[in-house]
């Protein structure tokens, strides 16, 4: 009598950490005449041992009169000094609104979800349980890069950073700043309000069911300048949907404020104009996704009439 003889399963294999000196992505040209504008896409998670082969960044740094940094959310205080050293830490915001846990926030099968990935990345941390969920997602996202041999804290910017200041050239803050009156009030408010970001924390708990393999693929193609696969990745992107989310939150709300992204995007597109207006040399940092949306912040800068150049494939 013949037997079947069983198949074993085909192994699912985890996606490979590319290492060593690697290039990154070439950079995008904005000109208008003869003032010119380098701008280079960032990107994280990195590869953990990736060594930066950054010779052409520095270069066209060290020959800039200015470099923009990201785009980004300031909140500072309308006070004095001695009032806004007593401005409340932003940890007073990190727990749930009413001391609720997770467990107490989510629905029962994403907190089923929820407890099976933080057992595997992050064990017996208890401090996480009450935290909002964006945040507890944050937790766990960067103890699983550290296990798939990523790392979202390389300092690539810091590094841009670094070399401006080496070269004696002016780093330019384009953060949209927004002064809140009463401090102490705020945070009140705030503790009292939902960020509405459960969703936020169940599209990272998706990524890591799939072993992080596109955050993987991204880390690859961003470190060895791989354009085309960055585009195909980054035309959904995780964190423009969780930034979505917040921008009609309660939480956000409270700080009245509504368009956060479109505001930050504006406080960006006016410094990179009038930097481009003004020297003959710029040089700028955006997160790749930004840069190779169709509707991103080059995208803008090509209604306003200048010209924009992305690197060959």
């Amino acid at each position: 009598m013949a037997y079947a003889q069983s198949v074993p399963p085909v192994p699912t294999l985890a996606p490979v950490v590319v290492t060593g000196v690697l290039p990154g992505p070439a950079l995008w040209k904005v000109s208008r005449g003869n003032h010119v504008m380098w701008v280079l896409g960032l990107t994280s998670p990195v590869p953990k041992n990736m060594q930066w082969k950054s010779a052409d960044v520095e270069r066209q740094i060290a020959a800039s009169q200015a470099l923009l940094k990201l785009p980004s959310l300031e909140i500072g205080v309308r006070t004095s000094f001695y009032r806004s050293s007593m401005m409340p830490s932003p940890r007073e915001l990190e727990k749930n609104p009413n001391q609720r846990s997770l467990q107490d926030v989510l629905t029962p099968d994403l907190y089923q979800h929820w407890t099976v990935l933080k057992a595997r990345y992050l064990g017996e941390n208890r401090r996480v349980e009450h935290m909002r969920p964006i945040l507890a997602g944050r937790e766990l996202y960067e103890a699983a890069l550290k296990h798939y041999g990523l790392v979202d804290d390389y300092d690539l910017e810091n590094i841009v950073y670094k070399t401006a200041s080496r070269h004696e050239v002016t780093s330019v803050s384009t953060s949209y700043r927004l002064l809140l009156k009463d401090p102490r009030e705020a945070v009140r408010s705030l503790n009292d309000k939902s960020m509405d970001d459960q969703h936020c924390l169940s599209q990272v708990m998706d990524a890591l069911d799939q072993g992080l393999a596109q955050t993987t693929a991204r880390a690859n193609a961003w470190a060895t300048g791989d354009i085309d696969t960055l585009r195909s990745i980054l035309s959904n992107v995780q964190q423009d949907s969780c930034m979505s989310t917040l921008d009609t939150s309660p939480f956000v709300m409270a700080l009245g404020v509504n368009d956060i992204e479109s505001r930050v995007r504006k406080s960006w597109i006016d410094s990179a104009e009038h930097a481009l207006d003004k020297n003959t040399q710029t040089f700028a940092v955006l997160p790749m996704h930004e840069l190779l949306a169709p509707d991103g912040y080059m995208r803008s800068l090509q209604a306003d009439g200048y010209i924009v150049q992305a690197p060959n494939p």
